[in-house]
């Protein structure tokens, strides 16, 4: 009987023991997980639905970053999601599955500390009785930030209870885990904080001379590797995040397409001056265009009052909501062109719609909404005109209110690049 008793306690006590063992490889609901009191690195390496995770840390000499008493909050993809990330960044084997261990050292130390807030302990959902901060919407620097400025945050949005982070459209699947220095958030997506690839929303001047400082403005100047006018490479200066100082090479001739390049990739091309010039201070040296036409409203093609540069621009008042005018000009071939260029002043903010189409000019264009109490320099492409419904060659540019409101709107600088 006292062997059959010690064999049944054993038996019980390795049971308990599988149990024990097993806690760390479950990953319950949100509010529902049982109080672990293994470190937060400790439920990470022990958890085999985090494994891919846990590998990365260890590639990336990171293990012993981790492993010691201080708060961290983790934000990490599951394994599924992670492999995911692999296979689309190319980090493949010769058979076409993941390999964590083809990513270079620094990409997966950025990777994983991307996933890592250190020094507080947040999670969504309340737990009776664990003391935690909670998340909620906002930006939080990880430890990625800490050791390159110039990453983005990362964005954090809870939105009833349900956590996205890092503009995700994916919710996580609102599971965590917690230890005695901090929680695990699970997420179904790989968090990344480079900057995207570089926007050109305008420049200081359109139409500069040669020799000339302008200012690019846009988004993510980041790591800015060169600036080009065309094909050449031009002096620049990054002045901030958001504007670059170019200066105008000495060979600038009328025009130039211009691109930022950064480590993240190249903008969209921003334009500067045009081939052929439409309107300056007048139509090639004559007060008025070819011809003109209008509808609600009149305008003045020798106006003072507003100028972008030179001494004229044109002003029109419209007196009611979608009222517009036609300028003609001779043909010039579409196929040499690919960008209207207009510097637009409205005196309150407004839409504007463009057309280049002599026949049913409103059934192909663009509208534009245009900033009140400043010049918009805007370069249009052909094919946001649809040119290429209009035929081999035009001849007026149409401009319409596009907002059903009166208003005085100035333009100068028109022209086709």
């Amino acid at each position: 009987m006292k062997i059959l008793y010690k064999l049944k306690q054993i038996a019980l006590g390795a049971l308990l023991l599988a149990m024990a063992s097993s806690c760390d490889d479950t990953i319950e609901d949100v509010g529902g997980a049982q109080q672990n009191y293994n470190s937060v690195y400790g439920i990470i390496a022990a958890n085999t639905n985090l494994a891919t995770f846990t590998k990365a840390i260890d590639l990336a000499g990171l293990k012993s970053t981790f492993d010691k008493p201080d708060d961290f909050t983790f934000f990490i993809p599951t394994d599924a999601a992670f492999d995911a990330y692999l296979v689309k960044s190319g980090y493949v084997n010769s058979l076409g599955y993941p390999d964590i261990t083809l990513v270079p050292v620094d990409v997966l130390r950025e990777v994983v500390l991307s996933h890592v807030v250190k020094g507080v302990k947040k999670r969504v959902g309340y737990l009776d009785g664990v003391q935690a901060d909670y998340l909620t919407t906002g930006e939080l620097s990880t430890m990625a930030n800490a050791e390159d400025a110039d990453l983005y945050l990362l964005s954090v949005n809870v939105t009833n209870g349900v956590l996205k982070v890092n503009g995700s459209d994916k919710p996580a699947p609102g599971v965590d885990y917690y230890g005695t220095n901090g929680f695990v958030n699970v997420l179904d997506n790989v968090i990344s904080l480079d900057p995207p690839a570089p926007v050109i929303e305008g420049v200081s001047n359109a139409s500069p001379s040669p020799g000339e400082d302008i200012i690019v403005k846009g988004l993510n100047f980041v790591q800015v590797q060169n600036v080009k006018f065309d094909d050449k490479v031009v002096t620049f200066k990054v002045l901030s995040k958001t504007e670059i100082q170019v200066t105008v090479p000495a060979d600038y001739g009328s025009n130039a397409l211009v691109t930022v390049q950064t480590v993240y990739g190249v903008s969209n091309i921003a334009t500067l001056g045009v081939r052929y010039l439409l309107y300056g201070d007048n139509f090639s040296g004559v007060a008025s265009p070819v011809w003109d036409g209008g509808w609600g409203g009149t305008q003045d093609f020798q106006n003072t009052e507003r100028v972008n540069r030179g001494t004229y621009s044109i002003k029109r008042t419209n007196n009611e909501g979608w009222t517009g005018m036609s300028i003609g000009f001779n043909s010039i071939n579409v196929a040499d062109y690919g960008y209207l260029k207009i510097s637009v002043f409205p005196v309150k903010t407004t839409k504007l719609f463009f057309s280049i189409a002599t026949d049913l000019p409103w059934a192909t264009g663009f509208s534009v909404e245009v900033k009140a109490g400043e010049w918009n320099n805007l370069s249009i492409p052909f094919s946001d005109l649809k040119a290429d419904k209009i035929g081999a060659t035009i001849s007026s540019l149409n401009i319409q209110e596009y907002s059903g409101e009166p208003g005085i709107v100035y333009f100068d600088d028109i022209g086709f690049l």
